[in-house]
């Protein structure tokens, strides 16, 4: 770094921020074709993975735990829910239990649609971190949930 210059790395890849922004972006624009061809975005997406994981886990399926579960605004989830609702992908009810609580659940055409989206998507991850062998994955799953437990 010079004198005048705000920069702390002479080169940006060592920016372990920088770099974050450069994968994020080459990930989220091959996800954003392949999820394109299927007709939902990435965070409708996330919001439907997430769903059927808490389907299959027996884990709470309300907006709440979806906010948790995937980092995601709680506002943008809500309009993201609305969305996946007008597109017959949802239904919302009010839970029994709390009445200040929504409970997502799949639509028939939801459920189909999310199973073409989790195998489409899992195959692009592959394919995007195919440069990495088994050891390398193992480290960056590590690296990388050690830094989101951090900032969590």
């Amino acid at each position: 770094m010079t004198d005048c210059s705000p920069f702390r790395y002479e080169n940006p890849d060592n920016s372990a921020g920088f770099l974050l922004w450069k994968i994020t972006t080459l990930w989220q624009k091959k996800l954003e074709k392949v999820l394109g061809e299927i007709g939902i975005t990435l965070t409708q997406y996330a919001i439907l993975a997430s769903l059927k994981w808490f389907e299959e886990k027996e884990e709470p399926i309300t907006q709440a735990h979806l906010v948790e579960h995937a980092k995601i605004d709680k506002m943008t989830v809500s309009k993201a829910i609305r969305r996946l609702e007008k597109k017959d992908l949802v239904l919302r009810e009010s839970s029994p239990s709390d009445n200040r609580a929504i409970n997502v659940r799949f639509s028939a055409q939801g459920r189909k649609l999310i199973q073409k989206a989790i195998l489409a998507i899992e195959d692009a991850d592959e394919d995007f971190f195919s440069c990495l062998n088994e050891k390398q994955l193992v480290a960056y799953g590590d690296l990388t949930s050690q830094v989101i437990l951090h900032n969590s």
